[in-house]
């Protein structure tokens, strides 16, 4: 795992948008991508989220963004910090902005979700550390960060360390404003230029409103702010915790035994397909939570997987 410091890297190179001379290309250029597309890209594996229920229905390409939604509380940071790791397993290039918590409390939460450990061993932890090496980096930032800086920040990643996933954590920390609509519409259309100028693929999380119940789960029209969010992303993922399953096992909410037995055998958390432009399946995916590893599991019952470090890729179907 590596570090950005954002106080000590210079971005003035990185401050502005590039030329637009510079795009005008002759329409030969493309040959290759015509016929890459046709005939080779079967051969190309997939980049998965990480659980086998979600292979072959969405797989995340270069060039877009994706929106992570979701309610305060109901999981968005730790779920893509384990859709991180898998990333990084599939010997992905990623730089994670977690802009409400220091890096020390990043990893803390990817080790445990690493060992499928609520404690891992000191020699896991030193282990998973030195594997991220050329994997992961970290933007050493906490607070509030302007369009301008962030949009800089990518464009130097991208440019110093080849990072294909650049996450950043999250649109308010961006945009602070609920109602700043223009402003909201002009940081996700840049990330959706940049992401097109350099073939990475930037996530964005971003709060859904809270509905009249905290048992209802959201959906696309939902994500505060400007429509132009979800308008402008490539992809937009809700993540959805149960809390109705979770009133019911604490005896908070009072259902008839049949009733209760069926919400308790519902997942735990309910992540939600609601727009892939470049795909063909817009679906939901039921999973699990482990709280003592902080990992999500896809069935019922499934024990936390620990995730090998020792510097080969691994297929997913071998977990």
């Amino acid at each position: 795992m590596r570090v950005i410091d954002g106080e000590k890297i210079n971005l003035s190179d990185y401050m502005s948008e590039p030329e637009d001379v510079h795009k005008i290309r002759p329409a030969s250029e493309w040959s290759q991508g015509v016929i890459d597309a046709l005939y080779t890209r079967a051969t190309v594996p997939d980049i998965q989220l990480g659980w086998q229920k979600t292979e072959g229905r969405f797989a995340f390409r270069g060039s877009e963004v994706t929106i992570w939604g979701g309610i305060n509380g109901h999981g968005k940071s730790m779920l893509t910090s384990q859709v991180a790791l898998d990333l990084c397993m599939q010997d992905q290039r990623v730089c994670i902005a977690s802009l409400e918590m220091k890096p020390e409390k990043t990893m803390l939460r990817m080790s445990k979700q690493a060992a499928g450990d609520a404690r891992p061993s000191q020699e896991f932890i030193r282990s998973l550390h030195s594997w991220t090496d050329n994997r992961l980096w970290l933007y050493d930032h906490t607070g509030s960060v302007k369009p301008q800086k962030m949009l800089a920040v990518i464009r130097y990643a991208v440019d110093n360390y080849h990072i294909q996933h650049f996450v950043i954590d999250n649109l308010m920390k961006c945009v602070p404003g609920d109602d700043d609509y223009n402003g909201q519409k002009d940081f996700v259309n840049s990330l959706t230029a940049i992401a097109h100028d350099t073939g990475a693929h930037i996530h964005l999380i971003a709060h859904v409103k809270k509905g009249g119940s905290e048992y209802d789960r959201p959906g696309k029209f939902d994500v505060k702010g400007s429509g132009s969010i979800t308008d402008l992303a490539d992809n937009l993922f809700i993540v959805w915790r149960n809390k109705r399953k979770e009133a019911v096992g604490s005896e908070k909410l009072k259902l008839k035994r049949e009733e209760a037995d069926l919400v308790m055998g519902e997942p735990d958390c309910y992540l939600s397909l609601e727009k892939q432009r470049n795909g063909d399946y817009e679906g939901v995916f039921g999973l699990w939570f482990d709280g003592p590893s902080m990992q999500y599991v896809e069935n019922r019952g499934q024990l936390p997987r620990k995730y090998p470090v020792d510097g080969e890729s691994v297929d997913l179907e071998s977990f």
